[in-house]
């Protein structure tokens, strides 16, 4: 894989994370109908595992092929602006990898014998991934690698969270 093929494949996955918390965040805003179907559960809960599975490839497993430190040139300050960015501390980052692993681990790749399931707080998920990706555009970029990339990553998860709730808001129409 070539480093510009990286860099994109990278910043597809902040974008699928981002458009899957959107979704996710805007079924958790609908109200529930009654009797609702099968389908809209299993939608709703495909969106966060996706957005989890997504934000592990970027953040949380140092070996996988698109972890932020394989695009990132300046890695020390990647990380101090970062958190910055997310006003949080390098210990509190990574409990927040641990608990997006640990659901990953334990929810998603496997079914373990745990009985309760505990969601990831997600406004770390979607900070860091909007940092990623505009990180990516304006420092990692070259040769017009992202030439038909949005070039904003909140207004994305914005515009995403805004179509969620639209469609949410027309299923309750037919119903």
């Amino acid at each position: 894989m070539t480093p510009r093929q990286r860099l994109r494949n990278a910043g597809q996955l902040c974008l699928h994370c981002l458009r899957n918390i959107a979704y996710y965040r805007a079924s958790q805003a609908a109200i529930p109908l009654r009797g609702e179907s099968q389908f809209w559960r299993t939608a709703e809960n495909n969106f966060l595992d996706i957005a989890v599975l997504e934000w592990c490839k970027l953040f949380a497993d140092q070996s996988a092929k698109h972890h932020w430190r394989k695009v990132v040139t300046d890695q020390d300050k990647f990380l101090s602006e970062l958190l910055v960015k997310l006003s949080i501390t390098e210990d509190i980052f990574n409990s927040h990898v641990k608990e997006m692993r640990t659901y990953r681990d334990k929810f998603i790749a496997h079914l373990d014998e745990q009985n309760v399931m505990q969601i990831p707080q997600l406004d770390i998920a979607i900070n860091s991934c909007q940092f990623l990706y505009q990180w990516i555009l304006r420092k990692e970029s070259q040769n017009d690698t992202f030439y038909d990339a949005p070039a904003d990553a909140e207004a994305f998860y914005n515009d995403h969270l805004s179509q969620g709730k639209e469609a949410y808001a027309l299923r309750r129409l037919r119903h």
